[in-house]
């Protein structure tokens, strides 16, 4: 989960005045009868200028057309993260759909909102971020990655690598996936004897890519131990990159991310990144989309979380991967 940056915005995308700056998109009906249904889905989830959340939208776009339903896609303000978090979960209410697809980013906000939908009969399903709080919020159910598992899916890519001691970069604290990513991180490193702490990027620095760069190369200048650089979004992942590289240490500091950009995968195909963390958010959006349809019209939902990731994209798989993305262009990743 992670929110993210600097990216286009995804065509057909109508910005509105909500109290904020948010996205409200009209998906026309497709194959099925959108009248017969009468089922409307909205989505509130992270803006579509971040590099995640183009495929989790254009996921969340397809599945509507497939099923026929209409569809408004509410995204967050990551400036101003936990009021945004508020008023965009509060139009989603108003609008009052058949249901609402969310991604709890910051559960302190998004928690007490979520159980007041539930309470008014509009079911929720949790989406992306949130998969601790789900059940007790009284959503149906959880779609994406699990923190602790991507973190230790990157923890033994870096021992892979030969990198013991890892800085975490983490872009939007507060954010309980996030945290949990780290830990999972920190855990397998510190089993196999090594160490993970956790740089918080300040929130008026976290949309300023050159601000990124010179925070992660702060300390990296002050610890001089450090072997690993993990970050939990792809434009932060070629931050770190271009603070590795500022400060000469390509050599003994290996980057890896979260989250696939056409930028990510360009620098892991020259050598400069060592791998990326794919959650495959298309999914995220697709059955999002789909599981809440399903709950609406059937009654019917997954047992349990279902887990869309942790995928490694590294050196061994990238030709591949790449001619995905050349093939099915805002699928894998943003460009």
């Amino acid at each position: 989960m992670s929110t993210r940056h600097r990216h286009k915005l995804v065509a057909g995308v109508a910005v509105l005045a909500t109290g904020i700056m948010s996205l409200l998109v009209g998906i026309s009906p497709g194959p099925a009868s959108a009248a017969a249904n009468n089922i409307k889905i909205v989505f509130v989830s992270g803006p579509l200028t971040d590099s995640f959340f183009p495929p989790l939208y254009n996921g969340a776009k397809q599945a509507s057309h497939d099923l026929g339903i209409s569809f408004n896609y509410i995204p967050i303000n990551e400036g101003d993260i936990e009021q945004s978090s508020a008023q965009t979960m509060e139009a989603a209410i108003a609008e009052h759909p058949s249901a609402i697809v969310v991604g709890d980013f910051i559960t302190s906000v998004v928690d007490p909102l979520i159980r007041k939908a539930v309470k008014s009969g509009i079911p929720v399903y949790v989406d992306q971020s949130g998969q601790d709080q789900w059940q007790r919020d009284g959503a149906f159910g959880f779609v994406g990655q699990q923190g602790p598992a991507a973190g230790a899916a990157a923890g033994n890519e870096f021992l892979r690598l030969g990198s013991k001691d890892v800085l975490c970069i983490d872009n939007v604290p507060g954010n309980p996936y996030l945290t949990a990513v780290c830990d999972g991180l920190a855990g397998v490193l510190k089993r196999a004897g090594g160490s993970s702490t956790i740089l918080p990027l300040p929130t008026a620095d976290a949309t300023n890519p050159l601000k990124v760069t010179q925070d992660i190369g702060a300390y990296l200048a002050s610890h001089k131990g450090i072997t690993g650089a993990f970050a939990e979004n792809a434009a932060d992942g070629s931050d770190a990159v271009a603070a590795v590289q500022a400060a000469h240490l390509g050599k003994t500091v290996q980057v890896g991310t979260m989250e696939i950009s056409r930028l990510d995968l360009q620098q892991v195909e020259a050598g400069q990144m060592a791998f990326l963390i794919n959650e495959q958010p298309y999914l995220d959006g697709y059955y999002g989309v789909l599981f809440a349809y399903q709950y609406v019209k059937y009654g019917l939902a997954p047992v349990g979380p279902v887990a869309t990731g942790p995928a490694i994209i590294d050196k061994r798989n990238i030709a591949k991967v790449l001619s995905v993305t050349k093939r099915y262009p805002g699928v894998l990743g943003s460009d």
